[in-house]
Parts: structure tokens; C-alpha cells; sequence
């Protein structure tokens, strides 16, 4: 299976997610959304260097982007500390929970971010995770064996 197809749609759904929280905040000051906005690219760019760097296949990527942005760092590829497990996890809360406060008061917007992020999770939990070259990924699991 080619699964650059399920990585460009988490990115995709990733996006859509991201630019309907900042447009929910930009209903209510211009602000907060460029406040949230700069929330993600921040936390963004440190789970990118925190724990994308750390992969083996950062030059192959099916998440695309990231691996692409983790190139810059020179980090050799390794397990993955606590501390790193994390941070990655604190700072994806951080991106997914901040937009609540204002996507609670839109019923649309809070069903279509949600729907965007359980598909770009799902995409990469059900088919890029499984058999996944990088051996050090806390979330990497082996193809199950059919038949």
C-alpha cells in the first residue's frame, strides 16, 4: 500500500483542523487567532526538533512535512527519553485543547476540528504506524500477519 496517500491526508486533516481554530479565535479578536497561530508553529517546530529529529527515516517521512523540517537538525537517530515522550505529548495537548474554549460555542466548528483530528490520528495509528521502519518510535507497532 502506498502510504504517502494516508500521510498527505493526516497532514491535510491536521491543517484543516489548525486553520478552523484559528479561524473560530479570529471571530472573536484577531489577536487570539494570530496568538494561536503562533502557539502552533512554536510547538510545532519544538516537537519537530524534540522528537522528529530523533527518527530513522526522516529523509523518507510519510508524514511528510515534518520529516522534511527534521533534516535541519543533525541529530543522530535514538531511543526516545521519557522527557521526550512528553513534551511531544503536552505540547499536541496543548495544540488540540487551546482552540475548545471557542469551538465549544460553534457546533460545526468543534464537530469538523474534531473530525479532522481523530482522521489525521487514525491515518497514521491504523496505516503508517504499523511496520514503520523507525525501531526507536514509542508508537511504532509491527504489521499484524495475515492468514
Amino acid at each position: 500500500m502506498n502510504r504517502t496517500i494516508p500521510g498527505t491526508l493526516g497532514l491535510i486533516c491536521g491543517t484543516i483542523a489548525i486553520l478552523v481554530g484559528i479561524f473560530s479565535f479570529s471571530q472573536i479578536s484577531y489577536y487570539l487567532a494570530g496568538g494561536y497561530l503562533l502557539v502552533f508553529l512554536i510547538s510545532g517546530m519544538i516537537i519537530i526538533r524534540v522528537f522528529c529529529a530523533s527518527c530513522l527515516i526522516k529523509g523518507s517521512c510519510v508524514h511528510i512535512l515534518p520529516g522534511y523540517l527534521a533534516q535541519f537538525w543533525n541529530q543522530p537517530p535514538g531511543p526516545y527519553s521519557s522527557e521526550k515522550i512528553y513534551l511531544t505529548g503536552i505540547l499536541f495537548a496543548i495544540i488540540i485543547l487551546i482552540p475548545q474554549a471557542v469551538l465549544i460555542t460553534s457546533l460545526h466548528l468543534f464537530v469538523l476540528f474534531w473530525i479532522c483530528i481523530i482522521i489525521a490520528a487514525m491515518s497514521s495509528y491504523l496505516i503508517l504506524c504499523p511496520g514503520c521502519g523507525n525501531q526507536y518510535c514509542p508508537f511504532r507497532r509491527e504489521k499484524k500477519k495475515q492468514g
